[in-house]
């Protein structure tokens, strides 16, 4: 699934931050059909500013916002279906510095020990096995081992119309901030791409109000939407999923893409001053009826129980 971080360049400095605002008419580059960059993307600032946190702990200028912006997009590439031009751009020594960085900037040194070992993993494997290790993990269809949607996460015993609120809350924050899925995303909105690409570009709208002078209030806005994103969708069980990636998945770029992460999430969550949800979540009972389709007719995207069960479908 393409993401803001599929070209081979990392993110803009702090003046280039207006490319981030929600646009239409162009060819999307994104999942959202009127999200779009333009141009060429130089690293992120190494200079750090250091002034008194404020609660939540927002962004104290541009580039501390776009090194977060930047760090959501590296985990949104990392986690699409793979793409040897993805690859190389992963493992770019030029990417990972700045990413390095970018932890720096955050001031984490857990998170910079993490990417250090993320960039040893990268000559270990070549392109097929990082792709065969993918594939063995999430499988080709939406309940893998380690199913990637939001949804699939949760209490067995909960309500039969949780999931399609929580398919229902998520399309209402992508539309608060302008933001359409494009047709051919292929992707329910729970998809861990998508929640991470989405908390990109609100950090990275942070970014823009900060570098020109917008109001309070915008600023507040998108500060109070991670917030809520991290509590009640990404933060919720982007730890649990993990966690159970790691356990599937123990040495490789794939496992270290978990362990990472794992680690900003849980960051991220201490920075707005929201508990992360629980390492262990159940899975959901699988729709047998679900399971059954093929997946080439786009039903395998449907919300659980969108299928009654025992529906008698007929595929060519």
């Amino acid at each position: 699934m393409p993401t803001p971080s599929e070209t081979t360049q990392p993110f803009e400095p702090t003046g280039q931050a207006n490319r981030w605002a929600a646009q239409s008419g162009a060819a999307p580059s994104s999942v959202f059909a009127n999200f779009r960059t333009t141009g060429e993307r130089t690293p992120v600032s190494k200079e750090d500013a250091d002034p008194k946190p404020c609660k939540p702990k927002l962004e104290p200028n541009s580039d501390h916002a776009l090194a977060r912006a930047f760090f959501y997009g590296y985990l949104a590439t990392a986690f699409q279906d793979p793409t040897e031009e993805g690859w190389l751009w992963l493992g770019d020594d030029q990417i990972l510095s700045t990413m390095a960085s970018s932890a720096r900037l955050l001031n984490s040194a857990e998170l910079e020990e993490t990417i250090r070992a993320l960039a040893a993993e990268f000559p270990t494997q070549t392109f097929t096995e990082f792709a065969g290790a993918y594939v063995e993990a999430f499988g080709h269809a939406a309940r893998g081992r380690c199913p990637m949607n939001e949804i699939e996460y949760g209490d067995a015993n909960a309500d039969p119309l949780f999931q399609p609120h929580r398919l229902a809350d998520l399309a209402a924050f992508y539309r608060a901030f302008g933001l359409e899925p494009t047709d051919d995303a292929g992707e329910r909105q729970d998809h861990l791409c998508m929640e991470l690409e989405f908390m990109s570009v609100l950090a990275a709208k942070v970014a823009y109000a900060a570098e020109h002078g917008v109001g309070p209030s915008e600023s507040a806005a998108c500060a109070d939407a991670q917030k809520r994103f991290l509590r009640e969708h990404l933060g919720r069980w982007g730890v649990a999923f993990a966690r159970r990636l790691t356990g599937e998945i123990d040495r490789g770029p794939l496992a270290a893409f978990g362990s990472l992460l794992r680690l900003f999430i849980e960051e991220e969550c201490r920075r707005f001053e929201v508990s992360p949800g629980s390492d262990v979540l159940a899975l959901r009972p699988v729709d047998e009826a679900a399971e059954t389709l093929c997946g080439s007719c786009g039903l395998c995207n449907l919300p659980p129980g969108a299928l009654a069960e025992g529906a008698g479908l007929d595929h060519a």
